[in-house]
Formats: structure tokens, sequence, C-alpha cells
């Protein structure tokens, strides 16, 4: 049975350094986290994620997250897509990672 991952609001992208709204990375995080892989259309339709590449790649660079890239035909798309989820041995870190990012926006309140 799978947990139901919080939801985050989106912030203005403009607010802050990265172009990537602090919510939005722990919304991504905690899909892939508690439902397990997203391609770039399900981020858009399911959590307002438009770049999710970019947000991926903050993950990794900014908080050193660790992510599997599997790539996928998806019907009426003329190119392959690639499909995102957090390996088993990086899944300890992802779940810290998000915890400090939910204590950052409970001190922001």
């Amino acid at each position: 049975m799978k947990k139901a991952a919080p939801q985050y609001q989106q912030s203005s992208p403009s607010h802050g350094k990265n172009s990537t709204a602090p919510t939005l990375l722990a919304s991504v995080l905690a899909h892939l986290i508690f439902d397990g892989s997203l391609n770039k259309y399900e981020a858009a339709r399911e959590l307002g994620d438009w770049s999710l590449h970019s947000t991926i790649s903050t993950l990794a660079n900014t908080y050193g997250v660790t992510f599997k890239r599997t790539p996928e035909k998806v019907p009426n798309a003329r190119m392959p897509v690639t499909r995102y989820s957090i390996t088993d041995s990086a899944r300890s870190h992802a779940r810290d990672v998000l915890v400090k990012m939910e204590g950052k926006g409970r001190k922001a309140l």
C-alpha cells in the first residue's frame, strides 16, 4: 500500500535564488519517494512542474539525491522521454532531504 505524498503548493519562482521553487522541489521529491516515478508529462499534469528535468537537476546537484533515468516511449510523443525514480540506495538520503525542506518551510510560516 502506498502512502499518500504530502501536497505542496508551488510558489512563484521569482522568489529566491533558484528558478525552481522550494515547495515544488519538495513536492516532486515527495512524489518520487512515496509514489515511485515520474516523467515530464506526469509531473506537469499531477504536480504543475513544467520543467521536470530542471527540478531533477537541482535535486541531484544541490541536494545530492541520486536518480535512476529510464528512457520510455509515450503515446502521441515524437521522441522518448525520461522516467525519473529514486534509486533504492538513495531513498534514505532523499527522505532526509525532504525532512530538511519541510523544516525550512515551517520556519518561514
